[in-house]
């Protein structure tokens, strides 16, 4: 028992010197289109590559320039975890950051999730329709009467193009906003004087097996 009590002591010791890190946690949900939600394949790979982009430089790079953090170390800070229900994924990704302050970790997070959804923005068909229309609006508007009407009849098949996307395509956005999670994330004391009283047990039945043999013999 003694040893055991030892044992769990100094892994509780060992905690006390190390910088307490909190998870802040941000939940976004990206909706897979219409016509590959019904392949659970592709909707896998989708779902794994946008954890592996929100993971990335050009999401996390931006985000530890404005912040002054180390790229290497926001890296490092960040994990994407695609939600399952009944072993089944989700369309809810997971994003938590480790950081020593509360209040920085939100921050960043924050400051990922809407990183995040402009990189997804950028590279979606409808921000390029939307361009085409802008564009096609603006010819329009000097147009002769010659070209008025080609212009027009593309106008009008480029809108409808962008309301289609805008009902069946891709889609992301930050379903729960950033918090701060209640319980520390590192270091872990209850589970640091657990395993020390493990070993506390493991060493204490090695003394006693030792003791035993030697009591034996004499």
């Amino acid at each position: 028992m003694v040893i055991m009590v030892l044992g769990a002591a100094a892994g509780l010791a060992v905690t006390l010197p190390m910088t307490t890190l909190y998870t802040a946690r941000t939940d976004i949900e990206y909706n897979v289109s219409v016509q590959d939600a019904s392949d659970f394949l592709r909707t896998d790979r989708a779902l794994t590559t946008q954890a592996t982009l929100l993971t990335s430089r050009g999401v996390l790079g931006p985000v530890a320039d404005a912040n002054g953090v180390d790229p290497e170390e926001l890296t490092r800070d960040v994990t994407a975890t695609i939600l399952s229900v009944n072993s089944v994924n989700s369309e809810v990704i997971q994003v938590d950051v480790l950081n020593a302050d509360r209040a920085t970790g939100m921050k960043l997070a924050d400051a990922i999730g809407k990183r995040y959804l402009d990189v997804v923005a950028s590279a979606s068909p409808a921000r390029y329709l939307q361009a085409q229309i802008d564009q096609t609006t603006q010819q329009l508007s000097s147009a002769n009467a010659a070209t008025a009407q080609a212009l027009q009849t593309r106008l009008t098949t480029l809108q409808g193009q962008l309301d289609i996307q805008n009902l069946s395509g891709n889609k992301a956005a930050i379903v729960v906003a950033p918090y701060s999670v209640a319980a520390p994330a590192f270091p872990n004391p209850f589970l640091a004087a657990a395993t020390g009283g493990l070993c506390g047990i493991v060493v204490a039945a090695l003394v006693v097996i030792w003791l035993s043999r030697r009591w034996t013999r004499t």
